[in-house]
């Protein structure tokens, strides 16, 4: 006769049964369905070049197909080392390298999906001398923040070799795009510039030669746009007030600039003309 208690047990192994038969079912996962992506096809070696080696901060880059497959930058005079991406459907092709706008001397190379790194020397005819910024800073340094008041940023940029293409200026930090700057006498460049923004900008300069060789400054170009609101707090003595002192040295201060000088003169004549 069986008793309840024996089918309680016999429902209870049922179960473990069950639980256990579930645990060892094997489960799809993505990594059994999905394929992985393979490693970039490596080349490294030597630079070869009629003249100096070619300098850190380089571009070297490769393509298929005339598009971009793989760049990366020299850190070590001389010697490159890069990545070139593919799939299989690329296999054969022909890959060809570039050292800024410079394309190397024909190679007999192509894309192996999957190959092992190679060891590659490449050879490339031109000038592969850094341009020089000699100078670069904005001034006046401290503008108002109202998209009127302006700093020019001037730069002198030399390229004995094969002479400047291009100087650019990166605004994102602003709220701006890339400003090309102007060329003017003796390797001078310059750009007005302006914002919307209130606070303290560090601006990119980057110039760029025939050869696509580029030089950056990252450090030196610095500009501060100050609210209306502020001017107080920032230039006024501690009891809140200009003194005709503090507004002499204010209008004598080359850093800043005049949208910010007369917003001052504004505020201190807002009593009367009698303060003259």
């Amino acid at each position: 006769m069986v008793t309840i208690k024996d089918r309680h047990l016999r429902i209870l192994t049922c179960l473990v049964i069950l639980v256990l038969g579930i645990s060892l079912v094997p489960v799809s996962s993505a990594s059994d369905t999905d394929t992985i992506p393979s490693l970039p096809n490596i080349f490294q070696g030597k630079l070869i070049t009629e003249g100096t080696d070619v300098p850190a901060g380089t571009m070297i880059s490769a393509y298929m197909d005339s598009n971009l497959v793989g760049s990366n930058s020299i850190t070590e005079a001389g010697k490159y080392k890069i990545g070139v991406s593919g799939t299989e459907e690329d296999n054969g092709k022909k890959i060809v390298f570039k050292l800024g706008l410079v394309e190397s001397e024909p190679v007999s190379v192509t894309y192996q999906h999957g190959a092992a790194p190679v060891e590659l020397d490449l050879s490339f005819k031109g000038d592969f001398v850094l341009p020089v910024i000699e100078s670069c800073s904005a001034s006046p340094m401290y503008i108002l923040n109202d998209g009127k008041d302006y700093s020019t940023v001037s730069a002198k940029i030399s390229d004995e070799s094969s002479g400047v293409m291009s100087v650019n200026l990166d605004l994102t930090p602003i709220g701006g795009g890339i400003a090309s700057m102007t060329p003017g006498n003796g390797g001078i460049y310059t750009c007005n510039v302006n914002s919307n923004l209130a606070g303290e900008f560090k601006l990119t300069l980057t110039a760029t030669d025939y050869f696509g060789n580029k030089a950056t400054d990252n450090s030196n170009i610095s500009i501060t746009a100050v609210k209306e609101s502020e001017l107080t707090a920032r230039y006024a003595g501690a009891d809140g007030k200009f003194s005709a002192e503090e507004i002499k040295n204010i209008v004598n201060d080359n850093r800043i600039s005049s949208g910010i000088k007369y917003a001052i003169l504004a505020i201190y004549f807002a009593d009367g003309w009698d303060r003259i």
